[in-house]
């Protein structure tokens, strides 16, 4: 657990302003010049002081740097506008606007940080965290540290999937994969299906730790037998299903599925007469040879509208009475039966 950060104190900003503490307790207390008359430039000094100094645990300085102008950051830790992400960004982010839009805030979408080693840094010197009320923040994987940080400056923020780096007390909002899992591994053994490949990326989240936990439970429990098979595997899958009489594979997302789909046609199996596919993740817009594939339909700006109306209810409340608040929230997903997972009939 990281140690709770020091209180910088009236002294500190004063020095670093060069005014005097009376001035800055001034400032601090009328923010908006009704009392003493203090100068525009003082007052620009002040605030610099306290932004150098994260000066942000005192909501007397929040209101100061301007952390009550109904402005909220959202922060991704990976890049979001790739091509490559925004399958997955890109209905969030549209529910992130369209939740501000509608309580009249406006958004700040952190870009100044630089992605290194595959990941953003949220205290990186250039990111104006400051600037905001409180902050939406998203991402595959997200660093304990700074959760924890967040979580001991009372910085109101809320993320978007369960989070199971810290032990602290993270706020945020997700998706129930387990539910949805397990029901479509029901309706593939219902369907006939025995034996299984479940194809992964091999990611440590948790998202994926619960798909991957409902699998292998079909699997201990003899309702659907799985093998599970990395995606650095996708081209044995023709060879494997054959080997182990797998009728069904099933993969982490929808775009596996397409890798997996070309594998296997590139094999000379047709999918899905012969070998049924289904996608845990979001399969609108996704067809496998002119068929609705079969997964779930995730409410992903729903998720980012409960994620702005939880930051709303944390901004609103004082810190200490947090507690007292439900500050994690499990949205379900639909299943899609879609048409690729058939019935299968005995030979």
């Amino acid at each position: 657990m990281a140690p709770k950060p020091r209180r910088v104190t009236q002294r500190e900003i004063a020095e670093l302003a060069g005014v005097s503490q009376t001035t800055v307790s001034v400032v601090l207390n009328d923010r908006d010049g009704g009392g003493v008359r203090i100068p525009e430039a003082t007052r620009a000094r002040v605030k610099k002081a306290i932004e150098q100094l994260t000066y942000v645990a005192d909501p007397a300085a929040r209101r100061l740097a301007g952390l009550d102008n109904q402005i909220i950051g959202v922060f991704t830790y990976e890049a979001a506008l790739s091509p490559e992400s925004m399958d997955f960004y890109g209905p969030l982010l549209n529910g992130i606007e369209r939740a501000a839009e509608r309580i009249g805030w406006d958004l700040l979408f952190f870009t100044s940080s630089p992605v290194e080693d595959g990941t953003r840094s949220l205290f990186h010197r250039k990111t104006r965290l400051r600037l905001t009320d409180g902050c939406v923040l998203l991402g595959q994987q997200m660093v304990a540290s700074e959760l924890e940080r967040l979580v001991a400056e009372q910085f109101p923020f809320v993320a978007i999937g369960r989070r199971d780096e810290t032990a602290a007390a993270v706020p945020y909002v997700a998706i129930d994969y387990v539910t949805p899992t397990t029901a479509l591994i029901d309706q593939a053994a219902a369907a006939g299906h025995q034996q299984a490949l479940y194809v992964h990326r091999g990611r440590d989240t948790p998202a994926a730790r619960d798909r991957r936990g409902a699998v292998e439970a079909a699997s201990a429990d003899g309702r659907l037998a799985f093998l599970l098979v990395g995606e650095e595997r996708i081209a044995d899958l023709p060879r494997l299903a054959q080997a182990t009489g797998a009728t069904v594979i099933i993969a982490e997302d929808a775009f596996l599925i397409e890798d997996v789909v070309h594998a296997l046609t590139a094999a000379g199996v047709a999918v899905p007469d012969e070998m049924s596919v289904a996608a845990l993740g979001e399969v609108r817009g996704h067809r496998i040879e002119g068929r609705p594939l079969a997964g779930f339909h995730v409410p992903r700006e729903q998720l980012a509208a409960e994620a702005l109306d939880l930051l709303q209810l944390l901004i609103s409340t004082e810190p200490q009475e947090w507690a007292d608040l439900e500050t994690r929230r499990h949205l379900d997903s639909e299943v899609e039966p879609g048409a690729t997972i058939v019935v299968r009939t005995e030979s």
